[in-house]
């Protein structure tokens, strides 16, 4: 836990840079979509121009988050510049074997042209054609920083005088790497296509047996959820955004239109809108306008620092403004997924049972989307519903999905604040609460030594009288991730146990008074 919760601050800064990735996105898609011409419409150039600038902008840092997250992952106080050109290399290494060896019967969502990488041949029968490396996501991303601190690591004890002992270190870290990443591309090629075939399909087609049954929504939504995480979100939502998984409607002149989104967009622009589509968005309205800027502000409340709070008073309602306008699920769920794992999949099954609920209920409200790619889509936000609202139809899906937001907002205040309070550590009731307490209480001196108390989501800070009795090593064993003093005292990195723990000590601290 110690060694996944240090992730934590490897990936503060590639998460600040995904968040800003979805703001320029989000402008600019505000600017020049034509769904939101019903509100606004642009016609300044120069408006128009910087709207594309941004788009295009926000929609690489997007779809390059998994290279973005390496480049932080490899890099290295000492040598970083080695570890990182070893990491981009070894990542183009890897993505090259996909590229080769990958089945070509998967269906296009599971490639994708990345750093322009493609390959074409009329000599190799099975690569005829344009060959794109898989789309391995974060996952991907995560095997060559490993494969990269390996050999880095390795390369560290190479001798110089051995038969290639012309080759210095660094060089001979790269070659490692590269040699590491080209079987690893294989393998993950051959593990690629097994689970697929034999595991996600299945899935699919489960799903896409009966898309009116909930618990198919159900699956779909714990699906889609978990995928996007480790952005691999195509592979589930191509087949139902834009292909007959997801449905088929005629139009009025005999075109068929496949696919839920595809199918919303189409009868929307024609004013023959279909209210039985939409399902597989609806829930979206739910997370970014009511549960995601709850959790915020849950998460807010966890903070006991007046001064702290007062800092990032501003940050929590830019994220909530961004969440509702942009839809901010990516970081988010990052976030959640090191720092509190069971409050990840706690939110994941009730986004699985949003999709349930609504199609239950029979209340649909679809995303008007002209693109292709669901990397970029931002479904759900405030200005889409705004734009609904003239739409008579609507009214009973957009009363019944602010209901269902309010409750399950409250559900994701209430649940986020126990979770940190009561859930955080000791679930099962081993004891490792009161092991945390008296270890802390022995690195610092005990309770008299204390002058103050504060926690946050992720650190324990405390004021000491005497600062000559805290033992750094022996908080770090204890599982802190990291010891920083700071003007408001020791700031201690015990992740998401901060605030129980926290709370221990000053019920520590209220019993030593109590028995003097």
């Amino acid at each position: 836990m110690k060694l996944w919760r240090s992730f934590l601050e490897i990936l503060q800064f590639p998460l600040k840079v995904i968040m800003l990735g979805i703001v320029l996105y989000g402008i600019g898609n505000i600017l020049v979509n034509q769904a939101f011409s019903s509100l606004f419409v642009i016609k300044n150039e120069v408006v128009i121009l910087f709207a594309e600038l941004f788009m295009r902008i926000g929609s690489l840092i997007i779809a390059y988050m998994p290279f973005i997250v390496l480049l932080r992952s490899v890099n290295r106080r000492v040598n970083g510049a080695v570890t990182t050109m070893s990491g981009f290399i070894g990542y183009i290494s890897f993505l090259s074997m996909t590229l080769f060896f990958a089945d070509k019967t998967l269906p296009s969502s599971a490639f994708a042209s990345i750093f322009g990488i493609n390959f074409t041949s009329s000599n190799i029968l099975r690569l005829s054609g344009v060959n794109y490396p898989l789309q391995t996501g974060l996952i991907g991303a995560l095997i060559v920083v490993f494969l990269t601190r390996i050999s880095f690591s390795q390369s560290r004890n190479k001798s110089q005088y051995g038969f290639l002992g012309f080759i210095d270190k660094d060089t001979h870290a790269v070659i490692l790497n590269i040699f590491y990443c080209i079987l690893a591309g294989i393998l993950a090629s051959l593990g690629y296509s097994y689970i697929y075939n034999n595991f996600l399909s299945e899935i699919i087609k489960f799903i896409s047996s009966d898309i009116t049954n909930p618990i198919s929504l159900f699956v779909y939504g714990i699906f889609d959820r978990i995928l996007s995480t480790f952005h691999l979100a195509n592979l589930i939502r191509n087949p139902f955004w834009f292909q007959a998984a997801g449905g088929t409607w005629s139009n009025i002149v005999g075109e068929s239109i496949a696919g839920d989104v595809s199918i919303w967009t189409t009868s929307i622009a024609s004013n023959t809108l279909q209210t039985n589509v939409g399902r597989f968005i609806t829930p979206y309205y739910v997370l970014n306008i009511f549960a995601v800027p709850s959790m915020i502000w849950a998460i807010y409340t966890i903070y006991t620092d007046k001064f702290e709070k007062r800092r990032l008073f501003m940050f929590f309602v830019i994220s909530t403004i961004i969440s509702m306008i942009f839809g901010t699920l990516l970081p988010l769920e990052l976030l959640l997924i090191i720092l509190c794992p069971l409050l990840y999949f706690f939110h994941v099954f009730v986004s699985g049972s949003l999709f349930a609920i609504f199609q239950v209920l029979g209340i649909s409200l679809g995303f008007n989307y002209n693109g292709t790619s669901t990397v970029v889509a931002m479904p759900g936000t405030i200005i889409e519903l705004i734009t609904y609202l003239r739409v008579s139809s609507l009214s009973n899906s957009i009363r019944m999905v602010v209901i269902v937001g309010v409750i399950t907002g409250i559900l994701y205040f209430v649940f986020t604040r126990f979770y940190f309070r009561q859930l955080a550590v000791d679930l099962f009731n081993t004891g490792t609460t009161k092991r945390l307490t008296d270890g802390i209480l022995e690195a610092i001196g005990g309770t008299s030594n204390i002058k103050m108390i504060n926690t946050s989501i992720n650190k324990l800070t405390i004021q000491l009288f005497d600062s000559s009795h805290l033992d750094a090593g022996k908080l770090l064993q204890l599982g802190a991730t990291k010891v920083i003093e700071t003007r408001a005292g020791f700031a201690i990195q015990f992740g998401a146990a901060s605030t129980i723990v926290g709370k221990s000590l000053r019920k520590s601290m209220r019993d030593t008074l109590k028995n003097n």
